[in-house]
């Protein structure tokens, strides 16, 4: 497990906002999340091997999933979790009732509100025309 817990001076009578980052992809989105929050010491930020989110996500309040899947075993056993952001478009991957069912709200981050619709519609406008060079 990664954490930047250990180069912090917490002030004990404030409490700590873990976050838990799961999934595979985008391990640039935790290290500049983790660089930009350094400053805020009631602010822990981790990831864990994906295998290892089941049995680490009881102690945290706030996951930003990378496409990982969180079923009602998972969600389970997030008792003190408050919120999931999903990095990415769809919630397909959040079983919503569940999440609901424990007290957990579920969002996430539009496309267009991050530039990223705009670049994929570019890119499969040039691979369009890409298709339609002759070989």
């Amino acid at each position: 497990m990664s954490s930047m817990a250990e180069k912090k001076d917490v002030d004990k009578d404030k409490p700590i906002t873990r976050v838990l980052f799961c999934g595979p992809h985008f391990p640039a989105s935790q290290i500049y999340t983790r660089e930009y929050l350094e400053k805020y010491p009631f602010i822990q930020v981790d990831d864990v091997p994906l295998k290892q989110v089941p049995d680490h996500i009881g102690n945290y309040d706030l996951c930003v999933s990378k496409n990982m899947l969180f079923d009602s075993n998972v969600l389970s056993r997030a008792k003190q979790m408050k919120l999931i952001m999903q990095f990415g478009v769809g919630l397909e991957g959040i079983d919503i009732d569940a999440a609901t069912k424990h007290g957990i709200k579920v969002a996430r981050i539009p496309g267009d509100a991050t530039g990223n619709a705009a670049s994929c519609a570019e890119m499969a406008i040039y691979l369009m025309l890409g298709l339609l060079r002759k070989q």
